[in-house]
This record gives structure tokens, sequence and C-alpha cells, in this order.
């Protein structure tokens, strides 16, 4: 039990630490939506918060899977299919539901001021495209602290520009050794301290700040999976790193050495052995569906409860984003993902016919 080894194949417990990791975005995004000010969520270790630590972990894990999706398929089309279908679907069907019925129950408009809104039917467009994924409303929850509809969607663009990252990086051949891989989180493990010493960092637009942080946490997940036969993650050297992490408080180096301790949390309980809890195995992969959906939830339960506390909000937001994640998984995502190899084959016609 002390030492977990990394595998190939599906024995692992990624499913439900992922939906740990949506759990915890909630909690924290509780307290930002009840104050209306991201600086009250509390801290977790340090000065990190709860959904940073868990969005940091997502793209680490992210790194890792994805990486070994790619290097399985070593085929763009069926790749683009996959990574496709795990976004878009779901993501569609949130945009909508919130711009068409949320927006419109929680607007201060009339149902023609709303709906002759431009801002209203720009919301797909400007959310898909990554280009605005706030989903400011006209008129939406106007007496809540915060208004904004679906603050938790911002992080997806960085996701999808990981996935554009790893396929150009398979085009150019540089998953084809395991050091090419690696290097690519080590260029961003030094280039981010190496940013925030020189001040660099600050000039930078929140765009940069965000891909040298996304890009490190997820070159690392894909460096582990390039070396995953190698490593075996030891019990004791969670907490020594996060003492080191201690030790480097307010030093730059310290990211570098969180993300390493939450690796190693993380993958220590996805490979530990505990045969009497591979049900967990077997739980729907309701993570993503939590992720996006948690936010307008939290911003309907305040609206019709401004004197709620954070505890319930917490738990109320948990069961029901939990329930619709789970719809999500069955109606849309799980039968989306099965069209896979048909989306695959259309794109590798396309191609050819390129």
């Amino acid at each position: 039990m002390m030492i977990s080894k990394i595998h190939d194949g599906h024995d692992n417990f990624f499913t439900p630490l992922r939906i740990i990791m949506a759990i915890m975005v909630v909690f924290g995004h509780a307290a930002v939506v009840l104050a209306g000010n991201s600086d009250v969520e509390p801290r977790l270790f340090l000065e990190y918060t709860p959904s940073y630590t868990a969005v940091n972990a997502f793209f680490i894990v992210s790194g890792f899977l994805v990486t070994k999706s790619m290097m399985y398929r070593k085929d763009l089309a069926a790749y683009s299919a996959a990574r496709i279908l795990r976004i878009f679907p779901a993501l569609l069907i949130h945009v909508l539901i919130v711009t068409l019925v949320v927006g419109l129950l929680f607007t201060t408009l009339s149902i023609g001021q709303y709906f002759t809104h431009p801002d209203v039917f720009l919301q797909p467009l400007k959310v898909l495209s990554f280009y605005e994924t706030d989903m400011e409303l006209p008129g939406a929850f106007a007496n809540n602290p915060e208004s904004i509809g679906s603050a938790a969607l911002w992080t997806l663009r960085y996701e999808v520009l990981a996935y554009i990252a790893t396929a150009i990086a398979f085009a150019l051949g540089l998953l084809n050794r395991r050091w090419k891989i690696a290097a690519q989180y080590i260029v961003c493990a030094i280039a981010y301290p190496l940013a925030l010493r020189t001040g660099l960092y600050d000039a930078l637009p929140a765009t940069g700040q965000a891909l040298l942080r996304f890009g490190m946490a997820y070159g690392l997940g894909a460096a582990i999976y390039a070396y995953r036969e190698q490593i075996k993650v030891h019990l004791l050297a969670i907490p020594a790193l996060f003492g080191l992490a201690y030790l480097l408080k307010g030093q730059p180096e310290v990211e570098i050495v969180f993300n390493l301790a939450i690796a190693m949390t993380v993958f220590w309980l996805a490979y530990v052995k505990a045969p009497k809890l591979n049900f967990l195995q077997k739980f729907s992969d309701v993570s993503y569906g939590i992720y996006i959906y948690h936010w307008a939830i939290l911003q309907c339960i305040v609206a019709l409860n401004p004197a709620i506390n954070s505890l319930p909000l917490t738990l109320i937001t948990i069961a029901i984003s939990t329930i619709i994640a789970w719809l999500s998984w069955v109606i849309i995502e799980k039968p989306a993902l099965a069209s896979k190899a048909r989306l695959a084959r259309f794109f590798a016609r396309k191609t050819s016919a390129a």
C-alpha cells in the first residue's frame, strides 16, 4: 500500500478522483458566488484555493490521459474525434439551457426585451469559440452578488489549446521519444518561475499567464505518461513534497513543487491497490458535467434564496450538479462518444480529399 506503480489499462481510480476534483471546485466557487468576490475563497494549502488546486490536478491528469490517448491511437482523425466529442456536445447543451432557460427565468427584463437583446443569441458563438465564456446574460442574476452565468468555463479554452498542442506535437514527431515529451514540461517549468522573477509574468495578459500555469501542469502529466514504466510513487513522497512547497512559500518555484505534490497524490491514489474499492471504478464519469453545470446552479440557488449560507449552498449544488451531470453523461456525453469512430472516418475522408 505504500507504493503505487503506474500501469496501462483501466484498472485505476481516475474517474472517482476527477469527481472529487469537480466537487472541490464547487466547494470553492460556492464562497465566490455568495460574496461576488474570488478573494474570499478559502485556502487549502498556502495561498492555493480548492478550485485552483483541483483545476491544476485536472490539467495534470488530462496531460497524462490525453497523451496516452494520442499515443494509443497514433491517428490524428481518431484523436480529434475523441477530443471534440468529449468537450462540445455537453457544452453546447449547457450553453443553450443557460441562455434560453436559466437566463430567461432569472432576468429582470421582459421576455421580449430578453430575446431581442443581441447578447443573448451571441452566447453560443462566444462560448463555443472560447472567445468569451462568462455568459453575462442581459438582466440575469442582477440581484445576486455575482451576475456571471457560467464563470467556470474559462479553463476549457486552455484544455482545448492543450489538445491542439498535443496533436501538433504528434504531427511534428515530438512525441516519438520520451525525452521529447518530458522536454515540453521542462521548458514550461523553467519559463514559469523565470517569468515571475524577471517581472515578465505581470506584464503578460491573463491569457499568457494561464498558458504558463496550465502548460506546466498539463506538461507534467504528459511527462509522467512518458516515463510511467519507471515511476513508482511512494506514499512518503507526498508529505515530503508538500513540506518542500511550504518551505518555498512566496518563491516562484513553489508552483513547480506544488504541482509535483498534487501529481504524486493523484497518481498514488489512482493506482493504489485497494480491491475493496474497485466498485468506484465503475462510476459514470460525471466530473465534466459537474464542472460545467455547477456555477449556473449555484447562481440559481442564490437567486431563489439570497440568505442561504455557504455549507447548504455547497451541499445542495453538489447534489443537483451530480444528478444533472449523470443525466448529461447518459443522454448526451456517452452516446456522443459512441460515435467517435464514425466522426474519425469523416475526418479521414476529408483529409484524404484535401
